[in-house]
């Protein structure tokens, strides 16, 4: 077997909405500097995403991090909009809540909270091979598109499909390992929701996705069993990481190494 490396690294400096792919990436507090930083909310404080709306996948989305820029390309439209990537920035706030048909503000947090797990697993990890695996399985969609759907921060080559399943052992114990430089901590399996069904281009929802999934899952028998301990279904994909506040202003760069794999036990 090939030593496993990264392959891409992707942020997604707003909740929900278009990825910024980077050649390295900074530790933040927990996470990936800048991933997940901004997040849609609305008047009762409940996060404007992809579980609550398909238009998220009709707002193209790219970045000027360095700027301070975010721009936006709606469906029936070819120019893209740029608005300042920032708080209170009211012209940005009207525009999307314009686009999304609900009155929301853009909020900014910098220290993990705004994550689908704040704190404890904040980082996502798939390998190339998964999403070939399934991919081949479901014999409808190109790998790209495969990888909106599951929206990954770092991914995997050099290894078959499923082996960043080595990167947990049971519910209660993880897997330390480094990834170049960095320490990082396995801690399970993501349990997905109804995103991933949805096409990343229009948003309709492939009814049959999320069955197909799991029969494809299920076949693959050395590692489903792993995955069977955390839920009743096999509908999990990526895994869920750990980055130790010690690592904060480390970097993990494209073609970095995965090593180091040792079992942990994880505080309740």
């Amino acid at each position: 077997m090939n030593q496993p490396i990264i392959s891409k690294l992707r942020i997604y400096p707003i909740k929900s909405l278009g990825f910024l792919e980077v050649e390295e990436a900074e530790i933040g507090m927990h996470s990936l500097k800048n991933d997940r930083i901004f997040a849609m909310i609305d008047e009762d404080g409940r996060y404007i995403n992809g579980k609550r709306t398909s238009l998220v996948n009709q707002l193209k989305t790219t970045y000027d991090l360095e700027e301070g820029m975010v721009y936006f390309t709606e469906k029936t439209t070819k120019d893209p909009i740029g608005f300042e990537l920032r708080e209170e920035n009211t012209d940005l706030n009207n525009y999307l809540s314009d686009f999304f048909d609900i009155k929301l503000q853009l909020i900014q947090d910098e220290q993990g909270r705004l994550m689908d797990i704040p704190f404890e697993s904040s980082v996502t990890i798939v390998s190339e091979a998964s999403l070939q695996y399934l991919q081949k399985d479901l014999d409808r969609y190109s790998l790209e598109n495969m990888r909106l759907r599951f929206r990954s921060n770092i991914e995997l080559s050099g290894v078959e499909a499923f082996w960043e399943e080595q990167l947990y052992v049971q519910p209660g114990v993880g897997v330390r390992f480094q990834m170049g430089d960095v320490e990082m901590i396995g801690i399970s399996p993501r349990a997905r929701c109804n995103v991933p069904p949805q096409s990343p281009v229009d948003g309709e929802m492939d009814f049959r996705f999320a069955k197909n999934m799991m029969e494809s899952r299920s076949k693959h028998v050395d590692s489903i069993d792993n995955v069977l301990q955390y839920g009743k279904s096999p509908y999990f994909l990526t895994i869920n990481v750990f980055v130790p506040k010690t690592e904060q202003g480390k970097k993990i760069n494209l073609n970095d190494p995965i090593k180091n794999l040792e079992s942990v036990q994880l505080r309740a």
